[in-house]
């Protein structure tokens, strides 16, 4: 932490100080500078005596006792005092009154409950937990500190006066104990800072004091020559001293020999020596017992550098960790274990894991970006339970660090126990943290895993509990680059008691605080059976983000169960996890590309191999590979998603791309095995899927595969189809119309109710159910003498109300637009199927313009005949409705009505001509023949229309204001309603010929837009038909019927008749254009004609008929887009 500051502070003087010359004196920053650092310093020691009052406190109310109170040279009581461990302490309370600058601590009785309480100006509260809870001075030890910034903290946390402020700390002298004494009965009573006491039982039955000649020390000594022994004597006091027995009960790094009669231990020290401690205990026949630990340190083992240098600084730095030994010499100034370089660990075959199970690793490992390299050790599972660089971390962390390097690898052999983890970074990590680490080290099991004998291979981590992997960000994340493989085994089990292996972390236990975020996996991974992943084995609970695996996950790669077609069920198998257990395991955001190949048929997912928990916005692209076996309803086999999922609402917003297939085909060629489709998402229980939430590759011909189940010829020209599609669970009623044959005809056709449930009650009075259906429709017209041969559903209706949606247009009229904000939101309203007076169809997205047109200025109207008409819009402030806009629409259910707003102003107009207002048909002028004016006084009824060349607009807001007083009854003002043509035409022709392939439609025309090196005749002439159009249209602005309308079916079946005459009508159009367009479209009409090295055809098939049309409407797609653009 000094370290840092000091850093951030020169950096912000270089911002400033960057003009300075070189002779800059810096002697002021750096007297600054030093301030500043030694102040933190100061108030770090003073947290740090802070924090021994409080453990002294919860030391004593937990069952300890004080063994003496002493003082020091400066007037300091020197308490020394022994737990419910009997292992005695020393802490050192300056009882001074000035403790304004700190948070008070103190204690507060609740309920026969000791607590913890913080005074901060005069405020006292209980001290809260991270959740929340009161903190028992019999209970969780609180710690105190100063941030790097000056501020006090408990817990981690910056603690805050009353208006929410963090206290600093000012660097006056701190205590919590302000006073001792004792009571009547002997007691030690400490009071604190707010005033309240806690008393402490005095240990007084014996006491051991240690001295070298005459000087007198209490648990620390150092040793000036450890080549010799060292004699220390010493003295037991107290009123049981004669009835203690002295035993030395620990050694480390030294020997201790007491000899009872000289009263001396005599120690000896180990070559080499640095430090050591032996722990001495007293006790009688009553049980009373004292334990005391004496560290002793060498003077002369201050070492040359804090940090890992060599292999030899790390295997020392192991061995301190796993006996327990204090390991400062391999940290730096902020406290962080530090790898000063690059270590080779070249030559040693044989390693003991950092961190054991009664001495774990706690502290923080920073390799600097550092690599520990050459690693090739073998291991003995029987010895121990945890391989891996390091063995247990508990509350720690490793960050900024590769170990190993290409070809490095862990080989362990012999019999594991249960629970035997081994991974490259760490076997075991609970509630620590792993950032920014890569592991290159192969991880190879050649030993024996008995049955039922969970076992954990990973490369980051066997098994991790409350543990960060990666992080929130790319930066923080780890990659595993090393194989983790297992031979041949006895355990046969797929769940938690089988084999777990994994690129990334093997077992991820059920606890609070699992995140594994923004890791990649590029090993291989195997074993014969159990649970195995690339980036997990089994996952019980927590958060997989962001993570990748492009590894090959196998599960019995080694043959072991070559040729047995009964093994499926012994393994689980995913691209990213084996098995997840529980609804509290999310996967999200994560791909894989790697393949999954199951050697035994066994259930396995491009996700997961068995599914419990959520699995959302993720993405596989990897072959999943494996036979099918049935076995009664039970399935086992591939799936690009899961081999099993247990509920469809587990799996959403997913894509499926990749491939799936069965093992004995595609076991040599993954990559050619079908694509992944809805069908083959998951293996069993394929109905836990929902393609609705998800998607595969549409783009893919295989993905329309269907299979015809009947043809029917109704009619003449008519043909109805059915079939069912192979990939998808969707049907497909086709009626195919034969529109050159005049005999047949498409009409349009509204239900006879405009809106099914006008009270928009979500059918609560049964409103859509009494709406005309489809059937009783046709019925209807072939009762008024019309022959119809079928009939299609082409609206959109909403599943509640049954409202319509999208345009519908009958005979040219537009009976309902939805209005502008529905139109543009949502993606149902935008489509449209339509039958054109050329007698093409059309199916796709249309965009509606509805324009008013009065004294010269136009206006827009939102919506025909929608439902905001029952309420008016302040948004949306003219809204068009005709006779279709019943008061009642349904005659035998007069309480449902078709409501208007009586809070509008309504100009009701009929055309001149006597007809309906039409799409793309111009401007109609119409008379205003009633205005209803209900903006200030609500109007009794607004006005309901009965005839179709009537029409009314309701105004509201500033239009209304604007019209109102420019209109009256016997107004001329024109109308005009137009839909704009989109790609949506020319893609479901495209889409026929897709998939019905012919030479007279070649693949060259089969493009989304305009393909502009395209000679092909038939594509060449659309191009140049929609070329005329617009020359058209630029020579007559607003021209009513366009060339289009009479000549696009013809010129489209028998061009040598139509083009010549379109051609002679172009160049008259062209004289009234002024130069610079006459220009443009001429360069256009030399270009197309110039392809055209025959003449024109006299008839045309219908393939070329289709790539007519494609040409026609790719070019018009892009004089549309240059107009969008403001182009020409």
């Amino acid at each position: 932490m000094k370290r840092t500051l000091i850093t951030s502070l020169l950096a912000s003087a270089l911002l400033f100080g960057g003009g300075c010359s070189d002779d800059f004196d810096d002697s002021a920053l750096w007297k600054g500078v030093d301030e500043i650092y030694n102040q933190l310093t100061e108030l770090e020691k003073q947290a740090d005596q802070l924090n021994d009052q409080i453990r002294l406190l919860s030391s004593i109310v937990n069952g300890g006792a004080i063994t003496s109170i002493t003082q020091d040279a400066e007037g300091n009581d020197v308490i020394r005092f022994k737990g419910a461990d009997n292992i005695e302490h020393s802490v050192t309370v300056a009882t001074k009154d000035d403790v304004s600058s700190a948070p008070i601590l103190g204690t507060k009785e609740e309920n026969g409950v000791l607590y913890w309480t913080t005074t901060v100006d005069g405020n006292t509260d209980f001290l809260k937990d991270t959740d929340g809870s009161k903190i028992p001075v019999a209970g969780r030890t609180p710690e105190m500190a100063v941030d790097k910034e000056g501020y006090w903290t408990l817990n981690g946390r910056r603690l805050t006066d009353a208006s929410g402020n963090p206290v600093k700390a000012e660097g006056k002298q701190t205590s919590l104990i302000t006073g001792i004494s004792r009571d009547d009965n002997g007691n030690a009573i400490f009071t604190l800072g707010d005033g309240s006491t806690v008393s402490a039982p005095i240990f007084d039955a014996f006491n051991i004091v240690f001295k070298i000649g005459d000087t007198v020390f209490d648990d620390e000594y150092t040793v000036e020559d450890v080549s010799q022994p060292l004699t220390i004597g010493y003295e037991i006091t107290g009123e049981k001293a004669d009835e203690a027995i002295l035993k030395i009960v620990r050694c480390e790094q030294l020997e201790a020999v007491v000899d009872t009669s000289a009263e001396t231990v005599v120690v000896t020290f180990e070559a080499p020596f640095e430090e050591g401690c032996f722990a001495l205990m007293l006790c009688d026949l009553q049980e009373n017992v004292l334990i005391r630990m004496v560290r002793l340190a060498s003077a002369s083992a201050k070492p040359e550098y804090y940090g890992i240098k060599t292999a030899d600084d790390l295997r020392e730095f192991a061995r301190a960790v796993n006996t327990g030994r204090n390991y400062d010499r391999y940290r730096d100034e902020t406290g962080d274990v530090v790898l000063l370089d690059d270590v080779d660990m070249n030559g040693i075959t044989e390693w003991t894991a950092i961190g054991t199970t009664e001495h774990p690793f706690s502290g923080k490992f920073n390799g600097k970006g550092h690599t520990i390299r050459n690693i090739a050790w073998t291991a003995d599972a029987a010895k121990s339970t945890a391989h891996g660089l390091f063995g247990v971390l508990n509350q720690a962390s490793v960050r900024n660090l590769t170990v190993g390097g290409s070809g490095d690898r862990i080989i362990v052999r012999g019999t594991a126990a249960a629970g035997t983890a081994i991974a490259g970074v760490a076997a075991f990590a609970t509630e620590s943290v792993i950032e920014n680490v890569a592991n290159n080290v192969s991880i190879s099991f050649e030993g024996e895993d008995p049955a039922d004998t969970p076992v954990m291979l990973a490369g980051i981590v066997g098994q991790m509990s409350g543990t960060t992997l990666g992080g929130q960000s790319a930066e923080a994340g780890c990659t595993n680059n090393g194989d983790i493989t297992s031979g041949a085994i006895a355990n046969t089990g797929n769940g938690g008691k089988g084999m777990q292996v994994a690129g990334i972390c093997a077992y991820i236990k059920n606890t609070d605080g699992n995140f594994m975020g923004h890791c990649t996996n590029n090993g291989r991974v195997n074993a014969p059976s159990g649970r195995g992943g690339g980036l997990a084995g089994t996952f019980e609970k927590g958060t997989i983000a962001n993570s990748t695996n492009a590894g090959l996950v196998e599960d019995d790669a080694v043959g072991q169960y070559a040729g047995q077609k009964d093994k499926y069920g012994i393994k689980r198998m995913g691209g990213l996890v084996g098995g997840s257990t529980s609804a509290e395991c999310i996967i999200e955001n994560c791909t894989n590309s790697g393949n999954v190949i199951s050697h035994l048929g066994c259930r396995t997912g491009g996700f997961v191999g068995h599914n419990a928990g959520t699995i959302r916005t993720c993405k596989n692209t990897g072959a999943i590979i494996g036979n099918v076996t049935v076995a009664g309803s039970d399935y086992h086999g591939p799936g690009w998603a899961c081999g099993y999922n247990k509920s469809a609402s587990l799996i959403s917003d997913c894509i499926g791309h990749g491939f799936v297939g069965d093992y004995d085909t595609y076991k040599d060629s993954p990559t050619t095995a079908p694509a992944a489709m809805h069908t083959s998402a998951v293996c069993h229980k394929r109905s836990n899927y929902d393609t609705e939430e998800n998607t595969v590759d549409w783009t893919l011909p295989s993905y329309y595969d269907w299979e015809l189940k009947q043809t029917v010829a109704l009619h003449p020209g008519v043909k109805y189809t059915y079939y069912e599609f192979t990939n998808l669970p969707r049907k497909m009623h086709v009626l195919e119309l034969d529109l050159t044959n005049d005999a047949v005809e498409i009409s349009t056709s509204m239900a006879d109710d405009l809106v099914p449930n006008p009270n928009g009650n979500n059918n609560s009075n049964n409103g859509k159910n009494i709406r005309e259906t489809l059937s009783e429709n046709c019925n209807r017209k072939r009762a008024e003498g019309q022959n119809i041969i079928a009939g299609i559903n082409s609206g959109f209706f909403n599943s509640h109300d049954g409202f319509p949606r999208g345009l519908h247009i009958e005979e040219g009229r537009p009976d309902f637009v939805n209005n502008k904000s529905v139109r543009t939101s949502l993606t149902n309203h935008a489509n449209a199927f339509t039958f054109f007076k050329d007698r093409t169809v059309s199916c796709g997205k249309k965009t509606f313009s509805g324009k008013i047109e009065v004294g010269g200025t136009e206006y827009e109207y939102h919506s025909i005949n929608d439902t905001i008409l029952r309420s008016g819009s302040t948004l949306q402030e003219a809204n068009l409705y005709t006779a279709r806009y019943k008061k009642i629409p349904h005659p035998d259910a007069p309480s449902l009505t078709n409501t208007l707003s009586k809070k509008a102003l309504y100009v009701v107009a009929k055309n001149k001509s006597g007809n309906p207002v039409t799409v793309n048909d111009g401007w109609f002028e119409a008379t205003v023949t009633q205005i209803a004016d209900g903006r200030s006084t609500e109007l009794a009824e607004a006005p309901y229309l009965t005839a179709l060349d009537e029409w009314a607009v309701q105004l509201t807001g500033a239009t209304a204001e604007t019209l109102a007083g420019k209109l009256s009854v016997g107004s001329t003002l024109r109308i005009r309603a137009e839909r704009e043509i989109t790609r949506g035409r020319a893609a479901i022709i495209k889409a026929y010929y897709t998939r019905n392939r012919s030479k007279y439609c070649p693949e060259e025309v089969l493009t989304v837009t305009l393909n502009d090196e395209s000679e092909y005749l038939p594509y060449v002439l659309g191009r140049l038909f929609a070329v005329l159009e617009a020359v058209q249209d630029a020579a007559n602005p607003g021209i009513n019927t366009t060339i289009k309308d009479r000549y696009f079916n013809s010129a489209c079946a028998t061009p040598a008749v139509i083009f010549p005459t379109l051609i002679k009508l172009a160049q008259k159009h062209l004289q009234k254009l002024d130069t610079g367009k006459s220009i443009h479209y001429n360069r256009q009409l030399t270009a197309l004609m110039g392809m055209i090295h025959e003449g024109f055809p006299a008839r045309m098939t219908l393939p070329e008929q289709g790539a007519f049309q494609l040409g026609y409407y790719h070019q018009t797609q892009k004089r549309y887009e240059k107009k969008n653009k403001g182009e020409n």
